[in-house]
């Protein structure tokens, strides 16, 4: 078979049989998927927050689902931020619906984070910790990487540096709190904070003031949508991936991978 590349000095490749075969199998399977096409739900819109959940891997994902208009009208009398940690997931809800919805990471065994109802105490946009840290000497090497101040002594003539959590929003004053960290989907990684992605720790350090409610619970909170409401979505966005999939693989075969750069030769 053989192409044509328009706008690019070569203009024209063949494909080797062999992807000549996979784009004949790649092309018959698209249209079988498209006559096997399901109806979409009627109230199915693309974008909303009961589509994002219904996508297959949720809640393990790293994107990141937020509604501007809703998150600008949060406050401490109409909205509330609720951590799951089942589910590892944080939600901001703004008068019971879901403005954003984010992975996090909490507090791994015997440091876990405590389920409960808090309120936020404190809010720094550059804040250490005074507990966790490393300790370095005088040349900035690190002599102890995992430093606990109650355990570790910091000797004469070195350094202790607090372990950075930027855009801190503190729920206890044991020093348990949100703030911007390291996240991994699904995974306890803290000394019991809530870690959350920076792009969105900054969001809502913009939003939420002293005294903005804030729910830790191994549930679901009443406020999510039910799973029954989810089902009717799984058959159309299970298509809609395996199409998007198939596609891929036949751009990947129709475009011509970039010529190697020439060697450099001294």
């Amino acid at each position: 078979m053989l192409l044509v590349l328009p706008g690019c000095q070569q203009t024209s490749w063949e494909l080797s049989e062999s992807q000549e075969y996979t784009l004949e199998y790649l092309e018959n399977r698209l249209a079988l998927l498209e006559e096997a096409a399901p109806e979409a739900p009627q109230d199915m819109v693309l974008n909303t927050y009961e589509h994002y959940i219904s996508h297959k891997g949720y809640p393990l994902r790293m994107s990141i689902f937020h509604r501007d208009e809703l998150m600008a009208a949060a406050s401490a009398e109409n909205a509330r931020i609720v951590i799951c940690l089942d589910q590892q997931r944080g939600r901001l809800y703004v008068d019971g619906a879901v403005a954003a919805d984010w992975p996090v990471s909490t507090g791994v065994e015997g440091r876990a984070t405590t389920p409960g109802d808090y309120s936020v105490l404190e809010k720094k946009k550059q804040y250490a910790s005074n507990r966790f840290g490393r300790i370095k000497d005088k040349q900035g090497n690190t002599v102890v990487s995992e430093a606990d101040s109650r355990l570790h002594t910091t000797p004469e003539g070195m350094i202790w540096e607090g372990s950075p959590m930027p855009n801190w929003m503190r729920l206890t004053d044991y020093g348990m709190g949100m703030h911007t960290g390291e996240v991994q989907i699904g995974q306890t990684l803290s000394h019991g904070c809530i870690r959350m992605p920076d792009y969105i720790a900054k969001r809502l350090f913009d939003i939420v003031e002293v005294g903005f409610p804030v729910t830790i619970t191994y549930d679901l909170e009443p406020e999510f949508p039910l799973r029954e409401v989810l089902v009717q979505y799984a058959p159309y966005n299970s298509w809609y991936l395996a199409k998007e999939k198939v596609l891929g693989m036949i751009e990947k075969i129709k475009t011509p991978a970039a010529p190697a750069e020439p060697a450099l030769h001294e």
